[in-house]
């Protein structure tokens, strides 16, 4: 029985993963939102009533910059 569950645990990580690594959305330049980079919001140095997104890129290894 503990066998059993283990093997449906370990089958049940396999296709979270597998699932995870397919939903990642590669944009036109080649780069996985959430692994290259992530969307920021700034104040606008036009009207600092409006904010602007930006692209907040990650160092090498994929670790957010601090």
């Amino acid at each position: 029985m503990e066998s059993s569950y283990s093997l449906i645990e370990i089958m049940m990580q396999e296709y979270a993963s597998v699932m995870k690594e397919r939903n990642r959305t590669v944009d036109e330049d080649g780069e996985t939102e959430g692994v290259d980079y992530e969307w920021v919001e700034l104040p606008s140095f036009d009207d600092p009533t409006k904010t602007i997104r930006m692209k907040r890129y990650y160092d090498i290894e994929g670790v957010k910059a601090k």
